[in-house]
């Protein structure tokens, strides 16, 4: 097995979407915790990676950038602003992520993705209407973000038709 920073780097070197096939959920966990602990500027979306409830959707997207560059909100939305307005989420920032529909949750993710500048964002184990929604918000911005869809192998018909490259990971086992 090859290491996993060399591993991460083939992934990202291909700089395209691309549908993860693994026969175990252990594999994409491993993943997972791989891309988390890497140096590598890689999002994930996943409800294992929650918001925190007292704080408003601009608050949760921001706190990133408010830790590690010390900006402050206000410098954090204007870096943000066009994004915000392609994903239609100017009317969502000052509400909590619980009350958002799902569609406007998984934008406050991706939101906060870019705003920790991740070009690469991982899906472990979505629904096909996950991808479908984030898929049609990253093609509606100007920004190169690429999705990685971790799937099992059971359920690999499901996603074939998003037509990303599939690479198998079970050579990781």
């Amino acid at each position: 097995m090859a290491s996993p920073p060399l591993f991460i780097s083939s992934l990202t070197a291909q700089r395209r979407h691309l549908l993860l096939v693994a026969e175990q959920e252990a594999t994409i966990s491993r993943l997972t915790s791989m891309v988390v602990q890497s140096d590598f500027h890689i999002g994930v979306i996943s409800d294992e990676f929650p918001f925190l409830a007292n704080l408003s959707a601009l608050e949760n997207i921001a706190l990133g950038c408010m830790y590690h560059k010390a900006l402050h909100l206000p410098a954090c939305q204007h870096k943000l602003q066009d994004v915000i307005t392609a994903l239609n989420l100017d009317n969502a920032l000052d509400q909590r992520t619980q009350f958002l529909s799902r569609p406007l949750q998984l934008k406050v993710h991706l939101l906060r993705c870019i705003a920790n500048e991740s070009s690469f964002i991982l899906l472990p184990l979505p629904s096909r209407s996950d991808c479908d929604i984030l898929h049609r918000a990253v093609e509606s911005l100007k920004h190169s973000i690429f999705l990685w869809v971790a799937c099992l192998s059971n359920d690999q018909d499901v996603y074939t038709s998003l037509e990303y490259p599939i690479i198998d990971l079970n050579t990781l086992q």
